[in-house]
């Protein structure tokens, strides 16, 4: 795993066994690329449902906001208080391309707004609702939504998944769950506004050795809930820890 993140003109190192001088040293080598403004450090881990994390300034311009280009879009956001990761670039690549123009596509635990615009930019499909519990976040995605000139295309819902999606929100063709590592897999919630042939695109987090008793288990909490899901595929996108993976299950509602 690479000793550092870029999320565009902010470059965060990982501390871990790096003296002061070898942390001071690398960020030097760092600022010698023109796009990077500034070098920070990670001083916690990622935590707690937002999935935040706390950074120590090493380097260049003091400034904890982001701009960050990929897919063809730009994002701003404050790198503190809101999730992002630059490593799932390709996956939301190969999660547009799935996407259909006709589809109707609901992304839970949208963030800053990357999947849905994203998906928007690549594929433009009929209509994207997304839905957001952070304050922060959808500050930012609503910025984002104007950078990227598509604020009358997405319907931004701030608030709980639990209790913004719903009857309410009608049946959609396309549920993208970029799910955070909790505990509880919210498959209830995209069952719920699912229709027969809905794809799900859902982040399973576990070790390797576990993969097929976390996706027997989906299935079975599909089949407490009254439906049945078939896993088209499983594909690790971004490294955890030695042997540990999140992985993009993709499953058709039956």
């Amino acid at each position: 795993m690479a000793s550092y993140d870029i999320l565009g003109n902010i470059a965060i190192i990982k501390p871990e066994g790096k003296t002061k001088k070898q942390k001071l040293e690398e960020a030097k080598k760092l600022l010698k690329n023109p796009n990077i403004e500034t070098v920070l450090e990670k001083a916690t881990n990622v935590s707690g449902r937002l999935r935040t994390i706390k950074t120590r300034y090493i380097l260049g311009e003091k400034t904890k906001i982001a701009k960050h280009r990929e897919n063809g879009c730009v994002f701003k956001f404050n790198v503190e208080t809101c999730y992002f990761s630059p490593r799932l670039s390709n996956d939301r690549k190969i999660v547009s391309e799935k996407i259909r123009k006709k589809d109707r596509v609901l992304v839970m635990f949208a963030g800053v707004g990357v999947y849905p615009i994203v998906i928007n930019k690549l594929k433009n499909p009929r209509e994207i609702v997304a839905v957001e519990i952070g304050k922060e976040c959808c500050k930012y995605f609503w910025e984002n939504l104007k950078l990227n000139h598509v604020n009358d295309k997405i319907k931004m819902i701030q608030g709980d998944v639990k209790k913004k999606v719903g009857s309410k929100l009608g049946k959609f063709d396309v549920i993208v769950m970029a799910r955070p590592n909790l505990k509880e897999s919210f498959l209830k919630y995209a069952l719920l506004v699912s229709r027969k042939g809905t794809r799900i695109f859902y982040h399973l987090f576990c070790r390797d050795e576990e993969l097929n008793k976390e996706l027997d288990k989906l299935k079975k909490e599909a089949g407490k809930l009254g439906k049945k899901i078939k896993i088209i595929r499983s594909i690790p996108v971004g490294d955890i820890a030695p042997y540990k993976h999140r992985y993009r299950v993709e499953m058709r509602v039956l």
